[in-house]
């Protein structure tokens, strides 16, 4: 892993995404090594272009925060790298930025692999209005060819409980639905006592990730491939498949009416006009 330590002239960023005003993420890079991560991209945009997403963490430094309230803003703190990679434990960097944000106005959402976000429940308790989101997606076996260096999604589900237990709202976000992997109801389950919401996205497949996936799936799971591709082998195949995925979740949320639920799929139908 090559760590650097950047100049960043801001930590927050306005978003286009339709749920979050703001974004804001303390690292450049990720170390989970998500087979699935869409971000990829950022790495031609970073300085990185010739470099694989997760063999690099550029750590954000000499930035000044804004004295902006962000009064019923909404922040969400993680978009496109997680803020407690396992580099956080050491640089502390997503800890220094939530002590910034204790007397913030604003609507704070942090998504999370990581139980080490626990760590932080004496500052977190000291913010107004913050959810904690965990994602999650397969179970741990599946999880270490898919998330190989990401803590395994039985202990996400264990640090919501915890959060929970300390009076600190949190959300479980099943994503990526990897088609005929993501078990989401055994999911929806195991969550429903602690989550507040849960959120579903599905896999969208572009860029260099696209191949490293259909990888995956041929060498390991090679009687499904066929099955698998044929979902991304076009736009009406993509859309068909996963419209009816779609009514299949509303059908099995409205069976747990305790819990809301929020749909994300569609990479481009999430983006402000």
């Amino acid at each position: 892993m090559n760590v650097n330590h950047v100049n960043a002239h801001s930590i927050i960023t306005i978003t286009k995404l339709k749920n979050a005003d703001f974004t804001i993420n303390p690292y450049i890079g990720c170390t989970h090594g998500c087979v699935y991560c869409y971000a990829e991209y950022m790495a031609r945009f970073t300085g990185h272009k010739n470099e694989k997403w997760c063999t690099f963490l550029d750590v954000k430094e000499n930035y000044t925060f804004p004295d902006n309230k962000f009064q019923d803003k909404n922040i969400l703190i993680g978009s496109a790298t997680d803020p407690y990679n396992h580099f956080e434990k050491q640089f502390e960097k997503t800890r220094a930025l939530l002590w910034n944000l204790t007397d913030s106005l604003a609507h704070i959402e942090i998504l999370t692999k990581s139980p080490l976000v626990l760590r932080d429940i004496d500052v977190l308790s000291q913010i107004k209005d913050i959810k904690v989101g965990f994602s999650l997606s397969v179970d741990d076996e599946l999880a270490r060819l898919t998330e190989p260096f990401a803590p395994p999604p039985s202990e996400r589900i264990e640090a919501m409980r915890a959060l929970h237990a300390a009076g600190i709202t949190v959300f479980a976000f099943i994503s990526p639905i990897i088609p005929f992997f993501s078990d989401y109801q055994t999911i929806v389950k195991s969550v429903e006592k602690y989550a507040s919401y849960v959120g579903f996205e599905n896999l969208n497949l572009r860029g260099g990730f696209k191949a490293d996936v259909f990888n995956v799936i041929r060498e390991h799971f090679p009687n499904i491939f066929q099955r698998f591709a044929s979902i991304y082998f076009s736009r009406q195949a993509f859309y068909k498949f996963w419209r009816i995925k779609e009514r299949e979740i509303h059908e099995f949320m409205q069976t747990m009416e305790h819990l809301p639920h929020k749909m994300y799929f569609f990479h481009d139908d999430n983006k402000k006009d």
